[in-house]
């Protein structure tokens, strides 16, 4: 087994908060562009707000639907980095912010 980076918050996150960055940050995830693309399991990779495909960027940067809850989780701009690799304190945000927009990942 290998030892735990200490670098890397991840590993400070619950088992359940590890599941939801890790699939965020690889993209293999239940969001339609995985599930289209990989697994033709959607009709479509497109976002259910129709301008984009729904990627974990979409999801956590631009989808107009989620702006609400998104403008409430993180009132000031957040790089995406930050969301996905950023400290303890910042992936509990993203995957908080995921439990609240009720998403499937």
């Amino acid at each position: 087994m290998r030892p735990q980076s200490t670098r890397d918050a991840y590993h400070l996150l619950e088992r359940w908060q590890q599941v939801v960055i890790m699939r965020l940050r690889t993209g293999h995830c239940r969001l339609n562009a995985h599930m289209f693309r990989k697994l033709k399991l959607t009709p479509s990779p497109t976002c259910p707000c129709g301008l984009e495909d729904q990627t974990p960027e979409h999801v956590l940067m631009t989808c107009p639907q989620l702006k609400p809850i998104r403008d409430k989780v993180w009132p000031a701009s957040v790089p995406l980095r930050t969301k996905l690799y950023g400290s303890r304190q910042d992936l509990e945000t993203t995957t908080s912010f995921v439990s609240q927009t009720k998403l499937m990942v």
